[in-house]
């Protein structure tokens, strides 16, 4: 996870997009964080939900999610088999007016455009893949085609950032930043400059989880991430990640993941263990 939460994308291939497919083999979540970029992912094995806006969106196989840059949002999933385009805002602009603008709802009541936006990805993953000669070509007609559907059937100008935005951003950066230590409301309140109740009601207005959850949910990803590469105890790692009532983290844990923390190590080095 990024210590500020923005991603700067970096294009990989060579006309200026990122595109890559993503297996994940273990159930996870991405804390809340925003691109330069707009970002499209299309699911092919196993589900993803996207909260954004403060509402939820489950997508499963064949199906496809578009964030707008700068969006605030967070990614749970399951086990899974994605690709993911990312498109730098200059790349579009050349082809579309203040890209910034595009706001993006992906409804399945235009069934053509859609199913013609998921063909792309496969093609997309199949010219990545085999690279025949000049595919390059091929494969940048194919995205102009796949930004066309998506802007012209799944996108309106709005704002996508505003002063509350802003606020929001820079107080996720220092919880990402301070997670270990304590962060009641009040003060993050003090911090910030807000009264408690209204930060409360505001940041669940807009995010869709109350301020401790999402507290709780940094703290719990960072000590995930440590439980399946480290042997550290998990006791220690729980004190490692501010989680101080052991009882309410591992409750918690098991929601998240499905299981409990040691449970989650053991599958996770049954299936990594390096063979000879």
């Amino acid at each position: 996870m990024p210590n500020n939460h923005h991603e700067n994308v970096v294009a990989n291939v060579d006309i200026g997009v990122r595109f890559f497919k993503s297996a994940v083999t273990t159930s996870g979540y991405v804390p809340f964080h925003w691109h330069n970029s707009i970002e499209l992912v299309c699911v092919f094995q196993g589900k993803l939900v996207f909260n954004l806006n403060g509402q939820t969106y489950e997508i499963g196989p064949r199906q496809f999610m578009v964030v707008s840059s700068s969006v605030i949002h967070s990614v749970t999933n399951d086990p899974n088999v994605a690709l993911v385009l990312q498109v730098p805002l200059p790349y579009l602009a050349a082809y579309c007016r203040h890209p910034e603008e595009l706001v993006f709802t992906v409804e399945v009541d235009q069934p053509a455009a859609y199913q013609q936006i998921v063909a792309d990805f496969i093609q997309l993953d199949r010219l990545n893949h085999d690279q025949p000669e000049g595919y390059l070509f091929d494969f940048g007609a194919t995205v102009l085609d796949l930004l066309k559907l998506v802007v012209t059937h799944f996108a309106h100008r709005g704002a996508t950032t505003n002063e509350l935005t802003s606020n929001l951003k820079e107080l996720m950066v220092y919880i990402n930043a301070n997670y270990t230590t304590s962060l009641s409301t009040q003060r993050l309140a003090d911090q910030f400059g807000y009264n408690p109740s209204y930060l409360s009601r505001m940041f669940k207005e807009q995010v869709g989880l109350t301020l401790t959850d999402y507290v709780y949910k940094v703290r719990l990803n960072n000590f995930y991430q440590d439980l399946l590469v480290t042997t550290i105890p998990i006791g220690t790692l729980f004190k490692k990640h501010g989680l101080t009532n052991v009882n309410m983290a591992r409750t918690l844990f098991s929601q998240m993941y499905n299981c409990l923390p040691k449970q989650a190590r053991q599958a996770y080095q049954r299936t990594h263990q390096t063979r000879p």
